[in-house]
């Protein structure tokens, strides 16, 4: 759709990595950068929501690979059940988090799950082209391994949750999030 993003989070990418910024066109707006008058300004964050009342799009990732994968990207400073119990100082629980945002109900706001951006791309591409009114230029991406190899902590290389997420770390996440997992989809 060539539109380009920026984040709520400063170096959202981390410092100098450009080759990253380009491919995704992620803009700074700590360094100076900023979006044109007409340009649609699209901004990223993994926060709570700043209103209610904003145009979204929310995308949820299954619990159990979202929390690995934050793990992985605060490079397994804590051990892996902080992660799964959350802390609501730095990030609540995956549950409660979708909570904050309420996407189900939330008014303007468009409701993907990250597991169709990559198994229903063109569908879920329609559906975002439509909802920010924004025309389709093209379907092709990189590939995510080859931007993996660039990158390495935003992006990292497709792995499975279920080798790292096991034994009571996955109990307790089934135990705090079942109620949600289930309603996504993500558990029967």
């Amino acid at each position: 759709m060539n539109l380009r993003s920026a984040s709520v989070h400063k170096n959202d990418f981390g410092e100098g990595n450009n080759e990253l910024s380009d491919i995704v066109g992620h803009i700074e707006l700590s360094n100076n950068e900023h979006f044109s008058l007409d340009e649609l300004q699209l901004i990223k964050t993994h926060l709570s929501p700043p209103d209610m009342t904003s145009k979204t799009i929310y995308i949820v990732r299954d619990g159990r690979a979202a929390i690995v994968s934050m793990w992985h990207y605060y490079n397994k400073e804590a051990p892996l059940d902080v992660f799964v119990k959350g802390d609501q100082l730095r990030f609540p629980t995956w549950s409660n988090h979708i909570l904050s945002w309420d996407p189900f109900n939330r008014p303007n706001t468009l409701f993907l799950k990250y597991e169709d951006l990559l198994t229903k791309f063109e569908d879920s591409l329609k559906r975002i082209s439509i909802f920010l009114d924004a025309p389709i230029v093209s379907y092709d991406l990189p590939a995510r391994q080859s931007i993996a190899q660039k990158d390495g902590r935003w992006v990292r290389k497709k792995s499975n949750w279920k080798k790292e997420l096991k034994g009571k770390n996955l109990k307790q996440f089934n135990r705090n999030n079942s109620l949600m997992l289930r309603k996504l989809g993500y558990i029967s």
